[in-house]
């Protein structure tokens, strides 16, 4: 069931023919990811009804107004599992917030994209469940070229929205960095405003004639191109209201023989692994210096090469897949390991989070960011309502115990 719209850039307008059923349904704010909601409340039910499922997969986030439409709609005895890939502790308002809780309460088991997403929601107080399932690549289409670091001309790549926090330009100065030493190109992959600014970068650094941009390409075509690719560029960089979140360029880059080197932001780390050549965030200077050393150094590029392929290895849609489908006969058996009995102390259920899948991510705005814009911007009143919610926090966990 998805909605019959969806004005994100790149979304299909017509939807690719499928093996499986598709239902089509109207919503409101199409595009908007979080707030867009379903016309027909009545229709949900109607649908589950006709279809009987045997689990509800929502595959939106816990605070979503269309989650807990569905969660509204779905029967109580139906077993429901759902994603989540919000990787930063975020502080949302009503009624987000509520919906976020009793998401967390109804649902059996949540497959987060990665360990920091699965921090997030075990630290807002999720006790079910989790299994963490990384987004995958399709393994007919991608597969490794042969590149080598002793390549008479080096391609290095950026694949994705041309926005500012995905460090187009920094790209672009790698791309000047590395050409100062042999012979290299750059190739822009995708749509966005920040195209502009990487034009004129390219232009008066004096390596224009090595950028080369290009619309989105199809899923062969792509793959074609990773498979040219030296490095994969990911330089992308948090703010106040948006992290990496998994990156797919990776995977698909990996699996495609490119060595992936960018910022140790959000969750390039988790997803990159020890065969990302990583730099801290920001620091475009020694992303540069690195790719350059990367290039000059045929054996570390051949061992981060062979180590990014063997790290894709479990990560074929095939082997999600299989792991996807482990997980809903699971949830319909109720074959899960009890919940657990977390504290209503959110300070000590975060710490219970961080020790079993680590550090959610964090931003500019700090580790625990308010979603609302005039409170994200820090200042007096959202460090005082801060110290309320969480001293009024830690007042109702000590009331109930």
């Amino acid at each position: 069931m998805v909605p019959k719209e969806w004005s994100e850039g790149a979304a299909e307008e017509i939807l690719s023919p499928e093996s499986f059923r598709v239902i089509e349904l109207d919503v409101d704010r199409s595009g908007d990811v979080n707030r867009h909601s379903y016309r027909e409340q009545h229709r949900l039910r109607s649908v589950i009804d006709e279809v009987q499922p045997d689990v509800l997969d929502i595959l939106e986030e816990p605070f979503s107004v269309a989650s807990r439409q569905w969660l509204v709609a779905a029967p109580p005895d139906l077993p429901v599992v759902m994603y989540t890939a919000q990787n930063l502790d975020k502080r949302f308002p009503p009624p987000f917030a509520q919906y976020e809780t009793r998401a967390h309460r109804r649902v059996a088991a949540l497959y987060p994209c990665t360990g920091q997403a699965a921090s997030v929601a075990r630290g807002k107080g999720f006790a079910g469940h989790i299994d963490v399932l990384p987004l995958g690549y399709d393994s007919s289409v991608y597969a490794a070229g042969e590149q080598s670091a002793d390549d008479e001309e080096i391609l290095l790549g950026l694949v994705g929205r041309f926005v500012p926090e995905k460090g187009v330009t920094d790209a672009v100065r790698v791309l000047a960095a590395l050409t100062r030493k042999r012979p290299a190109r750059l190739v822009l992959v995708g749509a966005g405003p920040e195209l502009v600014s990487a034009r004129a970068l390219a232009d008066s650094l004096g390596v224009d004639s090595q950028l080369e941009i290009l619309p989105w390409q199809a899923v062969e075509q792509m793959a074609a191109l990773y498979r040219q690719m030296h490095v994969v560029l990911i330089p992308s960089r948090a703010t106040a209201t948006w992290v990496e979140q998994f990156g797919r360029v990776i995977v698909e880059g990996q699996a495609s023989g490119a060595v992936v080197a960018g910022y140790a932001s959000g969750s390039i780390p988790e997803v990159a692994g020890p065969a990302g050549l990583l730099v801290p965030e920001g620091e475009v200077d020694a992303l540069a210096s690195a790719v350059v050393d990367l290039l000059a150094d045929p054996a570390d590029f051949a061992r981060r090469r062979d180590d990014g392929l063997e790290q894709v290895a479990d990560k074929t849609w095939d082997a999600v897949a299989t792991r996807q489908v482990a997980l809903y006969d699971r949830v319909i058996r109720g074959d899960l390991p009890p919940r657990l009995p977390l504290p209503s102390d959110p300070i000590a259920r975060r710490e219970i989070a961080r020790a079993e899948f680590g550090l959610p991510a964090r931003t500019p705005a700090g580790a625990r960011p308010f979603a609302l814009p005039v409170l994200r911007s820090g200042g007096p009143v959202a460090d005082a309502l801060g110290m309320t919610i969480d001293a009024a926090a830690r007042l109702r966990a000590l009331l109930s115990s």
